[in-house]
């Protein structure tokens, strides 16, 4: 599901290290828009937020993240690592994807892909938007700052 993305990605125009995108095509993520998040990271160096957060990662985590900071958005544990992982595909101008493990109370898990592009934008700012594809869905019962995240698999894409 995720594959898609990668020449979408590597046919935007460049600026520097990072393809640059004005939004202008955002017609062409409508199969993954549930699936989509964004963090957003300001030339002025304030923290880094996320200004999207689709509603398929909404309904899996029970909370949104939209306007919260990319680090501290949730105590959930290991979501800091996995928030690492945004900042070094945008540091590297490369792709990076990742394979995750969920942990969930009462012993579910359920694991995900992540596919994260980065790129710069016409305002100045540089973006990384996010994709995530379930292997299954679960039942919604847990709060999310009881869920644990570990990254099982990871690498750069060239």
């Amino acid at each position: 599901m995720l594959q898609p993305l990668l020449p979408w990605w590597r046919a935007l125009p460049r600026d520097g290290l990072l393809p640059l995108w004005t939004g202008e095509l955002v017609f062409d993520l409508k199969p993954w828009l549930g699936h989509l998040l964004m963090a957003r990271f300001p030339r002025s160096g304030v923290e880094a937020r996320y200004t999207l957060y689709g509603t398929e990662l909404v309904e899996f985590t029970g909370r949104d993240l939209t306007g919260r900071g990319l680090r501290d958005a949730t105590k959930s544990p290991g979501f800091r690592v996995t928030a690492e992982s945004y900042v070094t595909a945008r540091a590297s101008g490369r792709p990076h994807w990742s394979r995750v493990r969920v942990d969930l109370p009462g012993g579910d898990k359920v694991r995900y892909d992540r596919l994260l592009l980065p790129f710069s934008c016409s305002d100045g700012d540089d973006r990384v938007l996010g994709a995530i594809r379930f292997d299954r869905r679960l039942p919604r019962f847990w709060d999310a700052d009881d869920m644990s995240l570990t990254i099982e698999q990871e690498a750069l894409l060239a």
